[in-house]
């Protein structure tokens, strides 16, 4: 039996960690569409274990570092980052590229790593941020490796959504995408996310045959505009992605 009160309190924290900015009682209702009361006691709860704290000038709440704990236990526990990150720093060190891993979270993906370029910084805030699958390479690699009832559920409820004046928003041609994906073993992306910005993206599998993440390269647009640039880099994903995948997570 599900504990209502347990996903009202889940609820309130998730809203607070999409929102991005503080929030008060009032506006987590909004979001949650449950009554100020219930979310009051959840805030309470939550502020109490150090899950919430008082934003910069006591304007609403903000997740607080107690939200570091479950997070660094996932992290510590997750088998495929462990397995995955020695390989994401030699690709990107060999091309000098960003590389990403992610998986897939319902229509989402979500980036369990990030290992910069050598001229970029290192944006922890990447770690557990989230982007709709059907507009990344990752999401579309792995789209593309999913059996077809499971890939068919999450692009019969995705929604295109304008990120950029780029982002593809015809779901014909998204999925022309994912099918050229399969075909090629990696996909491909330029400027859906991020104007100025391409990547390219492997499946990697687990031992029982299933997709459990994708691995992704990117860089600036110029760089994959080429064909065969971009050839090059989609097998050097696609033999990382082979090699983690020999691991057997």
């Amino acid at each position: 039996m599900r504990s209502q009160a347990l996903l009202k309190t889940l609820k309130c924290l998730e809203a607070l960690q999409r929102a991005g900015r503080p929030l008060g009682v009032k506006g987590i209702s909004a979001i949650t569409n449950d009554t100020q009361s219930s979310v009051q006691r959840a805030v309470y709860t939550l502020e109490a274990l150090g899950y919430l704290e008082h934003g910069p000038d006591e304007a609403g709440y903000v997740p607080g570092p107690a939200c570091l704990r479950p997070a660094y236990g996932y992290l510590r526990n997750n088998k495929l980052l462990e397995i995955a990150t020695p390989y994401l720093v030699d690709l990107s060190d060999r091309f000098d590229v960003r590389c990403d891993l992610t998986v897939l979270e319902g229509k989402d993906v979500m980036y369990l790593a990030r290992i910069p370029g050598r001229d970029e910084l290192l944006n922890l805030s990447f770690l557990g941020r989230r982007w709709p699958a059907i507009h990344t390479a990752t999401g579309r690699a792995i789209l593309s490796a999913l059996p077809e009832a499971a890939r068919e559920n999450v692009l019969a409820t995705s929604i295109p959504s304008p990120i950029t004046p780029r982002s593809n928003l015809d779901m014909t041609a998204i999925r022309a995408e994912i099918a050229e994906a399969q075909q090629l073993g990696y996909a491909k992306v330029l400027e859906e996310v991020l104007l100025g910005a391409a990547s390219v993206a492997a499946p990697v599998y687990g031992k029982d045959g299933g997709v459990v993440g994708a691995v992704m390269i990117g860089g600036e647009v110029e760089r994959f505009d080429a064909l065969t640039k971009r050839q090059v880099f989609g097998d050097a994903v696609k033999r990382t992605a082979q090699a983690i995948t020999a691991y057997g997570v």
